[in-house]
């Protein structure tokens, strides 16, 4: 299995698959890589990469806090390890937020910023709500419980149910916790004007507290483009990925065919 050594203590588990636009998926807490197991099907296009955050799956726990900034900083050594100058960042929920922050970091580094239910800063009721029901199960040591949720309610096949599990059960319940705090106090609202990237939103016309959320991207990110998944609720890159696939390769394919003109000319 592929680890990419970030530093002493740390080593992320990681898969490339395909060739072309690298395009990097973050996932939330209390979950892995597999959360986007069928954006697999991306790769026949486009360079995708999946990897498990320090504390989850398959990654290490490391020795630092967790934190949104950290994992932006390892994501970072990451790509430095796999030789991967530019990539599209792609975050589902809490994953978002580091996606922003490497975007915000590491511009040069930084293709397009793709959010699926993203948010600059969580602050509507229940979605907050929901964060620390999880926050609390993984406090009082309750990460298998955590994953039963995860899995559950991200399953589209009934086998989806399982593996998601089987992976969000090694969280580490200290790594979890830090994470979800971190991402409730996390608030890039104020840096929105310095995204100069392409930016894509994606939510579910049924997930309608997080639609709000598009409002300050729109707002000091003009370029910012915002489509709605007819009966898609907030996991939608597994139970809604037909649509979701079908949004992001529309959005990137002009990305990807001039990656391959400039090849070309060189």
């Amino acid at each position: 299995m592929p680890y990419a050594k970030i530093d002493d203590s740390l080593s992320l588990y990681y898969q490339i698959k395909g060739d072309g636009l690298p395009v990097v998926f973050i996932h939330p807490f209390v979950m892995g890589h597999n959360v986007f197991k069928y954006q697999e099907a991306l790769s026949h296009r486009y360079k995708t990469i999946f990897f498990d955050l320090p504390g989850h799956g398959r990654s290490s726990k490391g020795s630092k806090p967790a934190s949104i900034s950290g994992f932006a900083g390892d994501l970072k050594k990451l790509l430095d390890e796999v030789g991967v100058e530019k990539a599209v960042l792609c975050g589902y929920s809490h994953g978002g937020l580091v996606a922003q922050e490497f975007a915000l970091r590491y511009p040069e580094r930084s293709a397009a910023l793709i959010l699926s239910g993203g948010f600059s800063k969580i602050d509507t009721l229940i979605p907050t709500l929901v964060i620390k029901l999880v926050q609390l199960m993984v406090k009082f040591g309750q990460v298998s419980l955590a994953a039963k949720w995860q899995a559950k309610f991200h399953k589209w096949e009934s086998e989806d149910e399982k593996e998601i599990f089987e992976l969000a059960r090694r969280s580490d319940a200290q790594r979890s916790y830090e994470y979800i705090k971190s991402g409730l106090h996390y608030d890039s609202t104020s840096q929105l004007h310095k995204l100069a990237l392409p930016i894509l939103l994606i939510y579910g016309s049924l997930e309608k507290p997080m639609h709000r959320y598009r409002i300050p991207f729109k707002k000091k990110a003009p370029q910012t483009q915002v489509v709605y998944i007819k009966s898609g609720t907030h996991q939608l890159p597994p139970r809604s990925h037909l649509e979701f696939n079908a949004i992001v390769d529309d959005f990137l394919k002009p990305l990807n065919d001039n990656k391959e003109n400039q090849a070309g000319l060189g």
